[in-house]
C-alpha cells in the first residue's frame, strides 16, 4: 500500500513540473499566435485563450517560488 502512495505522489510530481513548465507554456501561447495568424481562431478566441494561459504563467511563476 506504501508503494501506491508514492508511485501516486510521484505521478503527481510529474504532471505539476509538466504543468507549470513555462517553456510548454511558452510553446502553447506560440502555438495559439500561430492559429490566430493562420484564420483558424479569431480574436475573441485568442484573447480567451491568451488569458488562461498567461494566468497559467503566472500560476506557474508562483508553483516555481513556493507560493502557490
Amino acid at each position: 500500500m506504501l508503494m501506491i502512495g508514492w508511485v501516486l505522489r510521484q505521478v503527481v510530481a510529474a504532471a505539476e513540473r509538466e504543468y507549470y513548465d513555462p517553456a510548454n507554456i511558452q510553446r502553447a501561447l506560440a502555438e495559439l499566435e500561430t492559429q490566430l495568424d493562420q484564420g483558424a481562431i479569431d480574436e475573441r478566441e485568442f484573447e480567451r485563450q491568451e488569458d488562461v494561459l498567461l494566468d497559467r504563467l503566472e500560476e506557474a511563476r508562483q508553483w516555481a517560488n513556493g507560493t502557490l
